[in-house]
């Protein structure tokens, strides 16, 4: 895809945490089930960097952040519907049941 289409596809989508997603997956090279297994706690934004655990292979890895992807990624986690029931080190993009 061109970088015009994937800005479309990501721009087609009007919920935040969705946009994200899709931005994460695309900028940092992620297969779906390592994007929707990301923690809160897998982002390091001192070196810019998103843990990926057990990946392709059972393998853990490292994919760079992009500062566009961090800004998304904390506006994700301070407009969660339910931030008292999700953990600090919860899942970065939960599901309709937060816990």
């Amino acid at each position: 895809m061109s970088r015009e289409e994937v800005s479309t596809l990501i721009a087609a989508c009007r919920n935040l945490k969705h946009q994200t997603a899709l931005s994460v997956a695309y900028g940092a090279g992620l297969r779906a089930s390592e994007v929707i297994s990301l923690k809160v706690g897998d982002i390091d934004s001192t070196r810019m960097t998103l843990r990926i655990q057990q990946g392709k292979g059972g393998k853990d890895r490292y994919a760079m952040l992009s500062p566009v992807m961090l800004e998304r990624a904390a506006h994700v986690v301070a407009r969660r519907p339910c931030p008292g029931k999700m953990l600090d080190g919860g899942w970065l993009f939960p599901g309709p049941q937060p816990g």
